[in-house]
């Protein structure tokens, strides 16, 4: 039932930047074509902007998608009352992580206090695994560099202070050189800071006035390069940002179940994970709340529900 994790871009944020496409491409027209309408203000009317009209409904997706927050719990070896402690090492077994997620699925804070509707959940769950703390501490990085976690990056920092510790022990380290480089700014002092504010003021004066002397069709232009150019940024960085989100490991599996608390607790323990316990440094993250919420997860690892057309 456990599906190999892979990052993957969300299908739903490149379906909605492709819904808006078009409406952009003609924003950009609009504003190119706004400067030579300048000259007969008393015309007819722009025309409307194509898909426009389905705005409300993308961003009401992305709204539900990225603004709530999701609980999540993540198991690390490391933690208090989880995994074997041998001084200082510590281990945990897959199986033992997906026990630990579903003992403390019930005692969830959204639960206790009625913020999760009683239908309409899922859960997202993701295991790293690793036969020592080396390659642990490699997996956790792979991770944290997309999808970073605060008890992720501790564990991570644990693992490989673990693999390196009997040859630290060895190691002396280098004293710091005396005198010391240092940094200045001439703002934090008084005069320095004084002088900047002044010649600020001044500054803002100078450029208000080079901008009330332009003439309107300047001032149309100049504002549709900005917009365009901002378009073009904002279209580059959402793309950058997929490309960014790649990367995998043979110790990485996850899975995908939808329903209440108490049957993806038990569907939990019943699944037998994919790695056995010879892979005894592990951790777990498990991000449980409203399907549209932990639709972005989901998506992130490229899981499916293994039950859907089963029961």
């Amino acid at each position: 039932m456990f599906q190999p994790v892979t990052f993957t871009p969300p299908s739903s944020v490149d379906g909605i930047a492709d819904g808006l496409s078009p409406s952009l491409d003609a924003i950009g027209s609009t504003l190119a074509t706004g400067a030579g309408r300048l000259a007969s203000l008393g015309g007819a009317s722009s025309a409307p902007v194509p898909g426009l009209n389905g705005m409300g409904d993308m961003r009401g997706q992305a709204t539900g998608m990225f603004s709530e927050p999701v609980p999540y719990l993540a198991v690390t070896p490391y933690q208090r009352g989880v995994g074997q402690h041998r001084g200082e090492h510590a281990y945990l077994t897959p199986t033992g992580a997906i026990r630990a997620v579903s003992s403390r699925l019930g005692d969830m804070p959204s639960l206790t206090t009625g913020e999760l509707p009683g239908t309409d959940t899922g859960l997202v769950l993701v295991v790293m695994a690793a036969p020592d703390a080396g390659r642990f501490a490699t997996s956790l990085q792979r991770f944290n560099a997309v999808m970073p976690l605060v008890e992720l990056q501790q564990a991570q920092r644990r693992a490989g202070a673990l693999a390196t510790l009997e040859e630290d022990k060895f190691k002396v380290p280098p004293a710091p050189g005396y005198p010391a480089w240092g940094k200045a700014s001439p703002r934090r002092g008084a005069t320095g800071r004084a002088t900047d504010v002044a010649l600020g003021a001044q500054l803002a004066l100078g450029e208000g006035h080079e901008a009330a002397t332009a003439s309107p069709l300047e001032r149309l232009q100049g504002f549709a390069t900005r917009q365009g150019a901002t378009m073009q940024r904002r279209r580059a960085d959402l793309a950058s940002l997929g490309s960014s989100m790649t990367g995998t490991d043979p110790g990485w599996f996850g899975i995908y179940l939808e329903g209440l608390v108490a049957e993806v607790a038990r569907l939990l323990v019943r699944f037998v994970p994919p790695l056995d316990d010879a892979f005894k440094c592990c951790a777990a993250v498990c991000w449980y709340g409203r399907r549209q919420q932990v639709a972005y997860y989901k998506e992130a690892f490229g899981l499916r529900n293994p039950l859907e057309g089963v029961l």
